[in-house]
């Protein structure tokens, strides 16, 4: 008798050893995260949240046209949550069937245009297209002292600026894919693909994200660029003298959250979710990365002050970006050589 209890009481130990090693538990599954914004503002947030909730994760740093080649495309499993990039790459993980449905307690204060409303995506955050100036570079060069800053995209179709201003790629960048998107809507996709392409003619090049640009923007390479607003001020805050202004009928985004089917640790994503649109993920965030909070009871930051978001394109529709994508970016490689 004696000996089958031994046997039970080894038989218990190995189940709570495997279970222990296997439930999920913060410090043995790391939470596996797309980070569509810039890797450091990432890092804040999880290692805040790691503070908080002693959860150990993984953060791959990807711009929005590749987490969508690597998530709808390739089928990339074992990833718990995509954090950030715009609500229509969120939309086509939903579309696809990629995401799960998750209502936060902490998303009942936040607006309803900025959240999927049956619960597959909430935005943390949003963002503005503006155009960037170097006011320097533009001060120094003599075919440009004399000219007004650009207020409207097509002030940098101004042949004194042939090959002195960039874009971010629509194929590969959220920033390039908004701005393409919101052209679209606003004045109808012949109208946008021709806009694009003559920007496009203008450009130095096309870059691979809308943060080099504002890099580029920063450091001289470029008098102008067109790409987040956010990214821009990342810079002005550093010390160079970048004018920002956002045009009439701006695209912008809303900078989302959502869960993946495909994960491992789903309660830990969810925790994170919950983590991210809270008061105080999104105030760390807003001075990180200089975008505005979906939360309405949030001070912005003073370089933040001066937007005026009544110049946005306040009928963008993310939903139909996500669905036009494909049709949208197919007429654009057609014509872009």
């Amino acid at each position: 008798m004696w000996k089958k209890g031994i046997v039970f009481l080894l038989l218990l130990a190995s189940v709570i050893m495997i279970y222990t090693l296997y439930s999920g538990s913060p410090n043995n599954q790391p939470l596996k995260v797309y980070v569509i914004f810039q890797e450091d503002e990432g890092r804040i947030l999880l290692e805040k949240f790691k503070k908080q909730t002693e959860q150990a994760y993984e953060i791959i740093r990807m711009s929005s046209g590749e987490a969508s080649y690597h998530l709808l495309t390739m089928n990339k499993s074992g990833i718990d949550v995509v954090l950030g990039g715009p609500a229509d790459l969120h939309e086509q993980l939903r579309n696809s069937g990629k995401s799960v449905s998750y209502f936060s307690p902490k998303s009942d204060n936040i607006p309803l245009q900025y959240k999927n409303k049956e619960g597959y995506w909430t935005g943390m955050y949003m963002g503005a297209l503006a155009i960037g100036v170097n006011q320097q570079i533009w001060q120094r060069d003599p075919k440009l002292a004399s000219l007004p800053l650009p207020q409207r995209y097509e002030d940098l179709l101004l042949p004194e600026l042939k090959g002195k201003i960039e874009i971010p790629d629509p194929e590969t960048s959220g920033t390039g894919y908004t701005l393409l998107a919101s052209l679209a809507q606003e004045r109808g996709e012949d109208a946008a693909i021709q806009l694009m392409q003559a920007l496009k003619k203008q450009s130095s090049s096309t870059t691979f994200a809308g943060i080099t640009s504002a890099q580029r923007l920063a450091v001289g390479d470029v008098a102008a660029v067109v790409c987040f607003l956010g990214d821009q001020l990342r810079f002005t805050n550093s010390g160079y003298d970048i004018h920002s202004f956002i045009p009439p009928q701006a695209g912008w985004e809303i900078g989302a959250v959502s869960i993946l089917k495909s994960g491992n640790n789903t309660t830990a994503a969810k925790k994170l979710v919950d983590f991210v649109l809270s008061k105080e993920a999104q105030t760390d965030y807003m001075n990180a990365a200089f975008s505005l909070p979906v939360l309405p009871d949030i001070p912005v930051h003073p370089l933040l002050s001066h937007v005026k978001l009544e110049n946005l394109l306040v009928t963008y529709r993310f939903d139909v970006a996500a669905q036009r994508r494909e049709q949208l970016l197919t007429r654009w490689r057609a014509v872009k050589e």
